[in-house]
C-alpha cells in the first residue's frame, strides 16, 4: 500500500512538473495577441484593399483566441488551487512513508544489535573453552615436566652410579697395575738377586778353580824339586861307583824333566783352557741372564701396553655410552618442547583466526550500522571492541605467562642437568688424564726399551685423545641414526681384535664399519693402522687418503701416511705428509722428529736439524730425538756436539744401543779408536747385531786395522 501511495504521488508530481512550462508558455502567447492587433490598426490607411480583407478575416479569428486563452487561465486557476491540497497531501503521504522507513531501519538495526550480542556472547564461550582447554594443555604440560624431570632424576641417579662405576673400575685397573708393577718390580728384583747370586757363585767356583790350579801347580813344583834334590843324592852317591852309570841316569833324568815338563805343560794348558771355557760359559750365562731379562722387560712392557689400550677402550666405550645417554635425553627435550611450541603455535593461530573473524563481522555491522545511528554505533562498538581486546589481551598474557613458566622449569632443568653431566664428565676427564699420567710415567720406566713401540703406543693415544676432543667439541650434537650404532659396535670389535694383535679380523671389522658410515675417518684410519701392522703399506696409504678426503686437517691420517710412505722408501711423499701433519699441529715431537728422519734421506741436514731442535722443545726428554740430532751433527761434522747429544740420549736411556753405536762411529771418524771400542763393545753387549754392522760400516775405517777393534769383531765370533 505504501508503494503505491508512492507511486501516485510521483506521478501527480512529474505531471505537474511537466505540465506547468506548456501552460505558462500558452498564457504568455495569448497576452502579446493584443499589440500587434493595435499595431494594424494605426497602419490600414496606408493597406490596399486586399489587405483589407486579409486584416478582417484576422479579426475574425481573434475572439477564438481569446477564448482559448480564457479557457487556458482557468485551467491553470483550476491547478493552482488544485496545487496547495495536493502538496498537502504529497508531505502527509511522505511523513508517513518516512516514519514507517524509519522505523522498520530501527527494527533492523536492534535485530543486528541483537545478534551481535549473540555473537559476542558465542565469542566469549568460545574464548571461554579456549582458556579450558589452553589449562588443560598447561596442565599436561606440568604433568609432562613433572614425568620428564622424574626422568632427569633417575638419569641423574643412574649417572652417578655410573660415575662410581667408573670409579670402582678406575680403582680396579689402578690397583690392579699397582699389584702388576709390584710383581714386576718383585720380579726383577728376584732377577737381580739371582742374576748376583749366580754372578757371586760363578766368581766363586772360577776363584776356587784358580787356586786348585795353583795349589796343584805348587805341589807339582814341590814334588818336581824333591825327586831333583833325590836324584841329585842319588847320583851323587853313585857318582864314585860307576861313571857310566851315572851318565846313563844323566840322559835318563833328562829324559824325566822334559816328559816332567811337558806334563806340566799340558796340565797347564788345560787349565788355563778350562779358565777360557768357564769364562766363556760364564758370559754366555750372563749374556743368556741379560737377553731373559730383557725378554722379561719386553713381555712386561707389552702387558702394560695392552693394558693401556685395554683401559683406553674402556673409557672410550664408558665416554660413547654416557655421550648415547645424553643424546637421549636432549632428544626427548627437544622433542618435548616442539611438541610444546607447536601446540603453543597452534593455539596461537586458532585465536588469531577467532580474531580476524570477529573484527571481520564487527566491521561488516559496522558499516551497516554506521549509516545510520553512527553514534550508537561507535560507542556500543567501542565498548564491544574493549571488552573483546581485554578478554584477549587476559587470555593471550596467561598463556604467555604459563608458557614463560613452563620454558623456565625446562630452561632451568636442562642446565642443571647439562651443569651436573658437565661436572661429571669433567670429573671423568680429570680421573682420565691422572690414569694417563700414571700410565705415561709407568711407560717411561718400562717401555722405553723399543723406540718402534713407544712411536705406536704415541700414535694411539693421540687418536683416543683426539676422539674425545672431537666429542667435546660437539657435546649438544643431534642423535645420530641407528646405522652408526652398529658401525660403532663394528669399531669396538676391531679395537679389541687389534689389541689382540688379531689384525686380518679386526680388518674385516673396519671394511664392515666404513660400508655402514662411509663418511667416518677414524674409522678409515684405523683401518690404515691395521693395513701398516700387516705391512701392506699401498692399501694403508688409500685408507689414510680416504680419511684425509673426509677430514683434511686429520692430523694423526697424515702422519701414518708419511710413516707408510717411509716404510716404501717413498721419501718425498714422506716428507710432504711429515710437513703437512707439522703445520696443523705444530706441537707434535713425533711428526717433527718424522720430519727431520725424512729430510736425513734427502741429505739435507741443516733442515733436519732444526727439525729435531723443534721436537726437543716439545719434548726434551726423548732419547731418540737426541740420538737422531746428534748423528744429524755428526753429519754436519760438529762431532763435539754431537758427542754432547749423544751423552744427552744415554743420559736419559743408558741402555740405549744404537746411542753408544752412533757415539763409537764418531769416535771412530776422529781417530780416536780407543773411545770408539769401547762404545762399540758397550753397543755390542746390549745388542750383538752391532758387531756385523760394525765390520761392514765405513765411518769405522779409520780404526779397522786396529787390534782390539779386530778382536771384537772377529774374536767374539769364534
Amino acid at each position: 500500500m505504501n508503494s503505491k501511495n508512492q507511486f501516485v504521488l510521483a506521478l501527480v508530481l512529474k505531471s505537474a512538473l511537466v505540465f506547468s512550462p506548456l501552460l505558462l508558455s500558452t498564457g504568455l502567447a495569448s497576452g502579446q495577441t493584443t499589440p500587434p492587433i493595435a499595431k494594424e490598426q494605426t497602419v490600414a490607411q496606408v493597406l490596399s484593399n486586399q489587405e483589407r480583407e486579409e486584416l478582417t478575416r484576422l479579426r475574425e479569428r481573434v475572439p477564438s483566441g481569446l477564448n482559448q486563452t480564457t479557457i487556458l487561465l482557468n485551467v491553470w486557476l483550476v491547478i493552482l488551487s488544485l496545487f496547495p491540497i495536493a502538496v498537502i497531501a504529497l508531505f502527509w503521504l511522505l511523513r508517513r512513508v518516512a516514519i514507517r522507513e524509519i522505523v522498520d531501519r530501527a527494527m533492523g538495526q536492534l535485530e543486528g544489535i541483537e545478534n551481535l550480542q549473540n555473537q559476542i556472547t558465542i565469542v566469549k564461550q568460545e574464548a571461554e573453552n579456549l582458556i579450558q582447554e589452553v589449562k588443560k594443555i598447561n596442565r599436561e604440560l606440568e604433568n609432562e615436566s613433572e614425568t620428564l624431570k622424574h626422568n632427569i632424576k633417575h638419569e641423574q641417579d643412574n649417572l652417578s652410579i655410573f660415575a662410581s662405576e667408573i670409579l670402582q673400575s678406575k680403582n680396579n685397573i689402578v690397583s690392579g697395575l699397582e699389584t702388576e708393577i709390584k710383581s714386576l718390580q718383585q720380579s726383577l728384583e728376584n732377577l737381580e738377586f739371582e742374576f748376583s747370586n749366580q754372578l757371586h757363585q760363578l766368581q766363586l767356583t772360577a776363584q776356587q778353580k784358580r787356586d786348585t790350579t795353583l795349589e796343584n801347580i805348587g805341589h807339582l813344583e814341590s814334588e818336581l824339586a824333591s825327586q831333583i834334590s833325590e836324584i841329585k843324592l842319588d847320583t851323587q852317591q853313585q857318582k864314585n861307583l860307576t861313571w857310566e852309570q851315572l851318565e846313563h841316569s844323566k840322559n835318563e833324568l833328562i829324559a824325566q824333566i822334559a816328559n816332567l815338563q811337558s806334563d806340566i805343560q799340558q796340565q797347564k794348558d788345560g787349565l788355563l783352557e778350562g779358565l777360557l771355557q768357564s769364562q766363556a760359559e760364564f758370559i754366555s750365562e750372563l749374556a743368556g741372564v741379560r737377553v731373559d731379562t730383557e725378554q722379561q722387560k719386553d713381555k712386561t712392557q707389552r702387558n702394560i701396553a695392552e693394558l693401556e689400550q685395554i683401559f683406553n677402550l674402556h673409557i672410550s666405550r664408558l665416554h660413547s655410552e654416557s655421550q648415547q645417554q645424553k643424546d637421549t635425553l636432549l632428544e626427548e627435550l627437544a622433542t618435548t618442547q616442539k611438541e610444546f611450541i607447536s601446540e603453543l603455535a597452534g593455539i596461537r593461530v586458532d585465536a588469531e583466526q577467532q580474531k580476524d573473524k570477529t573484527i571481520c563481522n564487527i566491521t561488516e555491522l559496522e558499516n551497516s550500522i554506521k549509516a545510520q545511528i553512527s553514534g550508537l554505533q561507535s560507542q556500543y562498538e567501542q565498548q564491544i571492541l574493549e571488552n573483546l581486546e581485554k578478554s584477549q589481551i587476559e587470555s593471550q598474557l596467561d598463556i604467555q605467562k604459563r608458557r614463560d613458566l613452563i620454558m623456565e622449569n625446562l630452561e632451568k632443568s636442562g642446565l642443571e642437568f647439562a651443569a651436573q653431566f658437565s661436572e661429571l664428565q669433567s670429573n671423568a676427564q680429570q680421573q682420565k688424564l691422572f690414569i694417563l699420567e700414571k700410565l705415561e710415567k709407568l711407560e717411561t720406566e718400562f717401555v722405553t726399551q723399543l723406540s718402534e713401540l713407544q712411536l705406536d703406543a704415541q700414535q694411539r693415544k693421540e687418536l683416543i685423545l683426539q676422539e674425545i676432543t672431537d666429542s667435546k667439541v660437539k657435546p649438544t650434537q643431534e642423535p645420530q641414526p641407528q646405522p652408526l650404532v652398529s658401525a660403532e659396535a663394528e669399531l669396538q670389535q676391531g679395537d679389541d681384535l687389534f689389541a689382540q694383535k688379531q689384525y686380518e679380523e679386526a680388518i674385516a671389522c673396519y671394511d664392515q664399519a666404513v660400508k655402514i658410515q662411509p663418511d667416518d675417518a677414524t674409522a678409515w684410519l684405523k683401518r690404515g693402522i691395521t693395513l701398516g701392522r700387516l705391512k701392506r703399506y699401498k692399501e694403508a696409504i688409500a685408507s689414510y687418503d680416504q680419511a684425509i678426503k673426509l677430514q683434511p686437517d686429520y692430523h694423526q691420517a697424515w702422519c701414518d701416511r708419511g710413516v707408510a710412505f717411509g716404510n716404501l722408501r717413498q721419501h718425498k711423499q714422506a716428507f710432504a705428509c711429515f710437513n703437512k701433519a707439522t703445520k696443523i699441529k705444530p706441537d707434535d715431537a713425533t711428526a717433527w722428529l718424522n720430519r727431520g728422519l725424512s729430510l736425513i734421506e734427502f741429505e739435507e741436514y741443516e733442515e733436519a736439524l732444526a727439525s729435531f731442535d723443534q721436537a726437543l722443545t716439545f719434548q726434551p726428554d726423548s732419547h731418540k730425538i737426541w740420538d737422531k740430532r746428534g748423528y744429524t751433527l755428526v753429519r754436519l761434522g760438529l762431532d763435539d756436539d754431537a758427542i754432547a747429544a749423544f751423552n744427552k740420549a744415554l743420559e736419559i736411556k743408558p741402555d740405549y744401543a744404537i746411542s753408544y753405536y752412533n757415539k763409537a762411529a764418531c769416535y771412530a771418524l776422529q781417530k780416536q779408536a780407543e773411545l770408539a771400542i769401547e762404545c762399540l763393545q758397550q753397543a755390542i753387549e746390549i745388542n750383538p747385531r752391532y758387531k756385523e754392522d760394525a765390520a761392514t760400516d765405513i765411518d769405522f775405517d779409520e780404526i779397522t786395522n786396529n787390534e782390539r777393534f779386530q778382536q771384537l769383531i772377529r774374536g767374539r765370533g769364534n
